[in-house]
């Protein structure tokens, strides 16, 4: 068995647009049954309620109309707010009819990050856990949560998971994450029907050709990104590095200054800058 790579989106939404697989994987996260018999893709909502015109990786209704089941992929980690713009335009997109606020579809956003998060908490605390929630239901003072609704948006991040992740969860980190560092003989559970299917499907040697031309292009692009973003932080080093000499040269310029032993023009001469630059320091004092 050879995986296709569930990092690249290709292959992602090859396995999760089937209904069998997008049925379990929900059941299994959110905790609900959903009947579906289509997964759409880049999927857009109503431009008046998002004015910020983005897709849907994965998106489903329920045949009765009652629940909305949204699925992002990522490679890299995303701004937390942008999800929270996804999952808000959703319920948003509800209000655009009707006369009265209230939801007649549940709303389920689930994100599955393949990369280590580079976000951390308000507190500066670096953030690492395997799955997070975020939900509408408030709490009081005492901590204890009303259930008013049944809305959430879900964050899935298989580089942290452990003892802890629910077993269910568990079995789809683990078939994500083999994709990625161990294709060729993945460790997963073939023997639940969901994942067994979710890996027939990742198959590369029954991957269409241009099923696989896609994803090699996905590849390239990822790759074009890395190095454009390893650029960018080059750059970003020495700048900050040119930044640093800089400000230890107007340091020393200040206390050549405060000693007064040197004329403006000879402290110019010894640090290699404009005398007008040595004039703004000593007014700056």
């Amino acid at each position: 068995m050879l995986l296709g790579n569930l990092d690249n989106e290709v292959f992602f939404k090859k396995v999760f647009t089937n209904v069998e697989v997008f049925k379990a994987f929900v059941k299994d996260v959110v905790g609900i049954d959903i009947d579906i018999d289509h997964v759409e893709t880049e999927r857009e909502l109503n431009h008046k309620t998002a004015h910020i015109r983005f897709k849907m990786d994965l998106f489903a209704e329920s045949k009765d109309h009652r629940v909305i089941v949204e699925i992002q992929k990522v490679d890299y980690d995303y701004n937390y707010n942008r999800f929270i713009h996804y999952f808000i335009s959703n319920l948003l997109d509800q209000q655009s009819s009707g006369g009265g606020y209230e939801f007649a579809k549940e709303v389920y956003t689930i994100v599955v990050i393949t990369a280590p998060y580079k976000i951390s908490e308000r507190n500066g605390k670096p953030i690492k856990d395997d799955y997070l929630l975020t939900t509408l239901n408030p709490s009081t003072l005492n901590g204890e949560v009303r259930q008013m609704s049944g809305h959430k948006l879900i964050f899935l991040n298989p580089n942290y998971m452990g003892i802890d992740t629910p077993p269910s969860i568990l079995d789809w980190m683990v078939l994500i994450h083999e994709s990625i560092t161990n294709p060729e003989n993945p460790h997963i559970n073939l023997s639940k029907p969901a994942i067994r299917k979710a890996a027939e499907l990742a198959e590369v040697e029954d991957m269409d050709p241009r099923e696989l031309y896609e994803a090699k292009n996905q590849e390239a692009r990822k790759a074009t990104l890395a190095v454009v973003e390893e650029m960018g932080r080059e750059i970003g080093r020495q700048e900050g590095m040119e930044a640093g000499r800089e400000a230890e040269k107007l340091h020393r310029i200040k206390q050549a200054l405060q000693k007064g032993k040197l004329s403006h023009e000879e402290i110019a001469e010894l640090f290699d800058v404009q005398v007008e630059l040595v004039q703004s320091v000593g007014e700056s004092q």
